[in-house]
């Protein structure tokens, strides 16, 4: 079972520039590049995809970190991944769900 825990940014980026900014961040590659399923790997065994708002939606740009060992380790993954990209790639992070 896949367990997830989302992020909410307040960033105006494509769906290939977050995921590059968030490889960047967490020194991993891009799985599925190019592709309607890319996401990147996470050290615990997670991935995070990108969410990006639909046509006519406003931002924020919506990150879902899933891990399947379980819902705790899901929202840990997500609250580490946060506070990276607030610290290292200085995005707004406003909030985690999950």
């Amino acid at each position: 079972m896949d367990h997830v825990a989302s992020i909410v940014a307040d960033i105006h980026l494509t769906k290939p520039e977050a995921l590059a900014v968030i490889a960047a961040t967490l020194d991993a590659p891009v799985q599925g590049a190019r592709t309607a399923s890319a996401f990147v790997g996470l050290p615990q065994g997670g991935w995070v995809e990108v969410d990006i708002p639909k046509f006519g939606e406003a931002p924020p740009l919506t990150l879902d970190v899933h891990d399947p060992r379980g819902q705790a380790e899901a929202r840990a993954s997500a609250q580490s991944l946060l506070d990276l990209l607030a610290h290292v790639a200085g995005w707004p992070v406003h909030h985690l769900h999950g």
